[in-house]
């Protein structure tokens, strides 16, 4: 059955991806899913340890699930020692991720990588999925690295690596490039929060102190 209820006033919960996207794209809220593209490793673990850490200094409890060992945690250490709300756990299949999600904490935020490579991906999952997101308050991040990706079709590519884009508030892709010791952070903006909605497109940032931060 359908679900009606009248706008909070109050604030929900929000969790920053990269605080320096922050500005163009606004945080990942409570009961939201956010789906992002890297294109390089080092945008890979920009965004995953950033995401990670800001959970867990916030005071959450956070998880990271992927099918591989692409844990460190001497890297988030880097951003936060907060590190005991920290879970780890391992998911080959969108039945498993469903399944951990039944099992964490309310309100928690959970990080998976590589979550294209899971075997038996459906829209019916993928829509049972979202309504765990919702009813349990998750901030839900699927991220997936690729070297191969058609960037004149980028919707299309959503659609082939999380079958149902229009489910999630975030839509992003992530590039990272360096000159001369100089490093920047090229962002496609594909869909954002209503109030962001202005930032639709194609933007550039640096990254100097975050991405060195990871490189030394």
């Amino acid at each position: 059955m359908p679900m009606f209820f009248r706008p909070a006033g109050e604030e929900k919960r929000k969790v920053p991806l990269i605080e320096e996207l922050s500005p163009l794209v606004g945080e990942v809220e409570e009961g939201s899913m956010v789906a992002v593209v890297t294109t390089d490793a080092l945008s890979q673990t920009i965004l995953q340890y950033s995401t990670l850490a800001n959970a867990l200094n916030s005071g959450m409890t956070a998880y990271y699930l992927e099918p591989t060992n692409g844990f460190s945690l001497k890297l988030l250490n880097k951003l936060s020692e907060n590190n005991e709300n920290l879970f780890l756990g391992k998911v080959y299949t969108l039945d498993e991720l469903s399944s951990a999600l039944e099992l964490v904490e309310d309100n928690s935020l959970i990080f998976v990588s590589n979550f294209s490579i899971l075997e038996n991906q459906s829209r019916e999952k993928l829509i049972k999925m979202r309504r765990v997101v919702d009813e349990k308050g998750l901030f839900l991040v699927l991220s997936h690295n690729t070297l191969e990706i058609n960037e004149l079709d980028l919707n299309s590519e959503f659609k082939r690596l999380f079958v149902i884009p229009e489910l999630f508030e975030h839509l992003l892709v992530l590039r990272t490039s360096g000159y001369r010791g100089h490093y920047r952070m090229n962002i496609s903006v594909l869909k954002a929060p209503p109030e962001f909605v202005k930032n639709i497109g194609e933007h550039s940032i640096p990254i100097d102190k975050k991405a060195k931060m990871f490189l030394v």
